[in-house]
């Protein structure tokens, strides 16, 4: 018998069942989401403020929690996690939807963990070769089937591609042009390390704002909250070789940025000791860098300077990596031209969303329907 779908609006605390879940659910998958409660505590407390929040629960197979911005007519949905039970997801999504719907929302979105500074989309399977690299998207194959089964479809996508080692001297025959440019374009290179992050942090945090402000599915943050996440710890751990700030020698103002690291997965170390490039570089046994952030300021644009970017990137990279990751772009934007027509192994994710004005509840096929 389904246990009942328990509708907790947030009060300044989380239900221990919102972090016991999600142990439940990865017990026998390979891999799993980090997830940090202090951070996520925090997480929440910060966004309440602006959000109506109502956590969905059974209290042992599925958590699911509404967001329902101020002044907004969409709601999102977050923190989802849930064992593979169309019965209970579709009784926890009902009850998300009327709420929704009560309060006059007409598209429903997610996964998104109150923006896209933090966790959102989904991996749609099969799984790349590489397994997980740092904040990828991780999730059970049944995720994207259950959302399909719940009437909600992809309304964004995105890749990421891997330039396997026997491809890398491909990249720079192609790119040769642009690595002899690079030197005469009029910007300073500021390499990220802890310490220009630090004297550069204000302006960094300005620029991310202005370069992402424009994605679906993003909304402002303070910079406590930025913090957060991209702080010197953040810094330390950045591959100073190919991380950059470009800044416009004409105006002195920051241009675009790249923040690059290392897969620093196989090390396989405990969340007490956050990696750090200078100290861990060197125990890696796979030196597979990650493109991780890359844009350019909106007033900076059809400059090339998406592709210089990636040219700074490749001065280094030949004496120190293996192979590398371009993480998470967005169907459509400029930032994967830069590895079109390369080889490339690709991972594809999605974000997804419902229509709720006049939409019915689904009907989920039993798996005896299915096969």
């Amino acid at each position: 018998m389904t246990s009942p779908i328990l509708r907790l609006p947030y009060h300044d605390q989380l239900p221990e069942a919102f972090w016991a879940v999600p142990a439940r659910v990865y017990a026998d998958q390979p891999m799993r989401p980090t997830e940090d409660r202090a951070l996520t505590e925090q997480l929440f407390a910060q966004e309440a403020g602006r959000n109506e929040l109502i956590v969905y629960t059974d209290e042992d197979t599925l958590r699911l929690v509404g967001i329902f911005p101020q002044e907004s007519d969409e709601a999102f949905f977050g923190f989802w996690e849930t064992t593979n039970d169309p019965a209970v997801n579709q009784a926890a999504f009902e009850a998300l939807q009327a709420d929704a719907r009560q309060r006059g929302r007409r598209r429903l979105v997610g996964p998104l963990d109150f923006n896209t500074y933090h966790r959102y989309r989904l991996r749609l399977p099969p799984a790349p070769s590489w397994g997980q690299f740092d904040r990828e998207p991780i999730n059970p194959d049944y995720y994207p089937t259950l959302l399909a089964g719940l009437g909600l479809a992809p309304v964004s996508t995105f890749e990421s591609r891997r330039i396997r080692p026997q491809d890398v001297p491909a990249v720079f025959t192609e790119k040769d042009m642009l690595l002899r440019e690079l030197a005469q374009i009029p910007f300073d290179f500021i390499p990220l390390n802890a310490q220009t992050w630090q004297e550069h942090e204000a302006a960094i945090f300005e620029l991310v704002q202005a370069i992402f402000g424009a994605n679906p599915g993003y909304r402002p943050v303070s910079l406590e909250q930025f913090r957060l996440l991209y702080n010197l710890q953040y810094a330390a751990k950045l591959c100073p070789h190919t991380s950059v700030l470009f800044r416009d020698q004409a105006t002195g103002a920051l241009a675009a940025l790249s923040f690059c690291h290392p897969n620093y997965t196989e090390l396989h170390l405990p969340d007490s000791r956050p990696p750090v490039f200078e100290r861990d570089f060197a125990r890696l046994q796979r030196r597979q860098l990650l493109a991780k952030t890359v844009g350019v300021h909106p007033d900076y644009r059809q400059r090339g300077l998406m592709s210089y970017l990636g040219a700074y990137g490749m001065v280094h990279f030949r004496e120190r990596y293996d192979d590398v990751i371009f993480c998470l772009m967005r169907t459509g934007n400029f930032s994967l031209h830069f590895t079109d027509g390369l080889p490339a192994e690709t991972a594809h994710y999605a974000l997804f969303g419902q229509d709720l004005q006049g939409a019915s509840s689904p009907t989920i096929p039993t798996e005896a329907q299915r096969s």
